[in-house]
Order: C-alpha cells, then sequence, then structure tokens
C-alpha cells in the first residue's frame, strides 16, 4: 500500500513542477518579445549648400551623417530628377535657407525632430520635345510632406506614419501646416499662382483639397465618392 501512495505524490510533485514552469517562460518571453526597441539617436550633420535658379537663396539639408558616406549632399540632384526626395532611407530632419544679399539665414521648421519625407517646388518642369532646351521655370513656393511622429509605434520615422502636409515660399519662409494625419498623397497638382490641388488618403477615403499657395489657405476639402469597394 505504501508504493501507490509514495508514486502517486512523485507524479503530482512532477506535474506540478512542470505546469509551473510552462506558466513562466511564456509569461516572460510575450513581455521581452513585445518591449518595442527605443529609437537609436541620429547625430546630423549640415549638407553643402546650393543655389535656388532665379533666386538669391541657397539651400542646404540638415540630414544624418552617414549620409555623407554613401550619397551626395545636394539636395537639388534628388529633387529636381524626381520632384521629390526623401535623402533615401534616413530622411531630411530640416532644411537650411541662406539669403545671399542680407547674408541671414533660417530654418525651415523650429527644431530638427521630425522627418521631412518629401519635398517638392511649384511649378515644375514639363518636358516639351519641340523645346527640350526649355529652361526650369522659376520655384515659386516649396511643398513638404512631413513625418512628426511614430504614428504606428514601430520605432522609426517613415511612410507607414501619418503625414503631415505642409507649404512654404521659395525662400523657406511663411512654413504653414494645410493637412494633418495623411495616410498617402497620390497626387499634387499646379494650375497657377493662387490654385494648387493636392489629391490623399485618410483611412481608406479619398479627398481633394484645393489650395492657395499665395494666402496658404485651404480653400476646400471634397471626399471623392468613388464606391464602396476602393480605399
Amino acid at each position: 500500500m505504501k508504493r501507490p501512495s509514495t508514486l502517486l505524490l512523485a507524479l503530482v510533485i512532477a506535474f506540478s513542477t512542470l505546469a509551473c514552469g510552462r506558466s513562466i517562460v511564456p509569461q516572460d518571453s510575450s513581455i521581452n518579445a513585445d518591449a518595442p526597441e527605443p529609437p537609436k539617436p541620429v547625430e546630423k550633420t549640415l549638407s553643402s549648400f546650393t543655389p535656388i535658379t532665379g533666386t538669391d537663396y541657397l539651400m542646404a539639408g540638415i540630414v544624418p551623417v552617414e549620409m555623407a558616406r554613401d550619397a551626395s549632399l545636394n539636395p537639388f540632384e534628388w529633387i529636381s530628377s524626381s520632384g521629390y526626395s526623401s535623402y533615401t532611407t534616413y530622411g531630411t530632419y530640416n532644411y537650411v535657407f541662406f539669403n545671399t544679399q542680407t547674408e541671414e539665414y533660417h530654418r525651415l521648421l523650429p527644431d530638427n525632430s521630425s522627418v521631412i519625407f518629401q519635398t517638392a517646388g511649384f511649378p515644375q518642369q514639363v518636358y516639351d520635345p519641340n523645346d527640350p532646351e526649355k529652361p526650369a521655370p522659376i520655384i515659386e513656393f516649396w511643398m513638404f510632406n512631413i513625418v512628426k511622429a511614430d504614428t504606428n509605434a514601430d520605432g522609426l520615422f517613415d511612410y507607414r506614419d501619418k503625414l503631415t502636409i505642409g507649404i512654404a515660399d521659395v525662400s523657406g519662409k511663411g512654413y504653414t501646416e494645410l493637412i494633418e494625419n495623411v495616410d498617402a498623397i497620390q497626387s499634387q497638382y499646379y494650375k497657377d499662382p493662387s490654385n494648387f490641388f493636392i489629391i490623399y488618403n485618410v483611412n481608406d477615403k479619398n479627398f481633394i483639397a484645393k489650395v492657395n499657395p499665395i494666402t496658404r489657405e485651404v480653400l476646400s476639402t471634397t471626399e471623392m465618392d468613388l464606391g464602396e469597394d476602393v480605399k
């Protein structure tokens, strides 16, 4: 009678230990796996200044030091090539404008905590096969798509975060935020100096914003009815 009792006690102790071990390990593992890594500090540097054609201003970017190792720091090499810029995967943290007449300089944004994901100057040059040597128009204003916060909490500032659309004149002054919490920008179209259109997406809905670049105001916003199956 003693042997069954001793065997039963041993089995109870063994199963209790196994059960405790299984309940403890997954809890610790899940906590470590879910804890997001804090963003690493970025050492920033000033790129070379480049003249803005037709103006008295020079323009440079505040970018990560890594940019100096693997790409040109001339901001117009990527702005003029496609109309947009992002300094590859690193991002641009700010722009600095220098007036060659007054010898004054200023930053576009008050600090370097955001990431300027894309930049475009308007009006943009339209290629004319009948006049391929036609000079590019003088830039009247800049449009900026900016990531101001890690809205999806993945530890990165990139295109997956909410965007803020901002505008400034060619000298980088008068920066104004036009639209916030944007998921994606489908198109930007320059009609004339006082009419500019932005087509964008927020929460699976598409909108058209009409903007006056001179007053830096959103004149109207229209939600596009494209059918329930179109996001």
